[in-house]
């Protein structure tokens, strides 16, 4: 089973520059995860695209000024690319267009959150960075959706997702965080995505785990498996538990070993033992 992490890291390229990178990096590789992140460490999830996308602007939120042109993935870009130079598979991290459009003030040109056409022009725009990222050498792409699981218009974020994932020709897998139960028999008819990723150690996704509709899907399961909320350390044993579950449901070839979510808010001594346990009870079952 491929081991991965979400996303984010608990260091900052605010204090440290490119080294956060390099010590993000060094902690995933040190724990024995397959495929890396950089560790998202310049800003936020939503801060990133703000400001890598033509009318989207940050003034300490995002702020959407105008029609949403093009993606300027410049800084993605060149993190990914150190990330690369240090790790041999590393996956690029996209925030969905549902998430970034409902984090931001649609300031001028749409009509407002129910105006289809924001989202689309996103997605158009985030495909130009996940392009970007995908011929920089990326070998998946992860589209994070959090806004999925509280109630976003699930007709618009398929059309916007699938616009994304269909764009590529590197294995996509959408993350979303929080209770998925009710969406996932969507979710599991989605184009283009090879992998479902949720939060299983912290997050309610019992029923998750005994769904048919996941089950006679195309679709892998990114099995979230380390509570990214509490700093206590998980038993290597829990984690086997868990995982032991999920290959009830599905092979092993299918599944894919993460935390639940990111682990920015997390002590740095504290994600290195809870990745440690991860891998070692992925190990288990090798």
């Amino acid at each position: 089973m491929l081991t991965t992490v979400i996303g984010s890291h608990p260091v900052k390229y605010s204090e440290l520059g490119p080294d956060a990178i390099r010590l993000a990096i060094e902690d995933q590789l040190a724990a024995g995860i397959d495929l890396v992140t950089d560790g998202q460490t310049r800003y936020d999830m939503i801060e990133y695209f703000a400001r890598a996308i033509d009318s989207y602007t940050y003034e300490g939120k995002s702020v959407i000024t105008g029609k949403v042109g093009g993606g300027r993935p410049d800084e993605l870009v060149e993190d990914l690319r150190l990330a690369r130079s240090l790790a041999p598979r590393v996956k690029g991290l996209i925030t969905g267009p549902v998430t970034l459009v409902f984090s931001s003030r649609v300031k001028a040109h749409y009509r407002g959150y129910r105006d289809e056409s924001v989202y689309l022009d996103t997605a158009d725009a985030l495909l130009d960075i996940a392009r970007a990222l995908e011929a920089e050498g990326a070998a998946w792409i992860q589209i994070d959706e959090p806004y999925l699981s509280v109630g976003a218009p699930m007709d618009i974020a398929r059309t916007a997702i699938e616009r994304i994932a269909m764009g590529l020709n590197i294995p996509v897998a959408l993350h979303v965080c929080g209770v998925v139960g009710k969406i996932l028999p969507q979710l599991v008819t989605w184009q283009g995505l090879t992998l479902l990723s949720h939060g299983f150690m912290g997050d309610k996704n019992d029923d998750v785990l005994q769904s048919e509709a996941l089950q006679f899907s195309n679709k892998m399961l990114g099995l979230g498996c380390i509570d990214t909320k509490s700093t206590e350390v998980e038993t290597q044993d829990s984690v086997v538990s868990l995982i032991r579950t999920a290959l009830d449901l599905l092979p092993a070839e299918r599944v894919v070993i993460h935390p639940d979510c990111g682990l920015r808010i997390l002590p740095r001594d504290v994600v290195k033992k809870k990745l440690n346990a991860m891998v070692s009870a992925a190990r288990q079952f090798n």
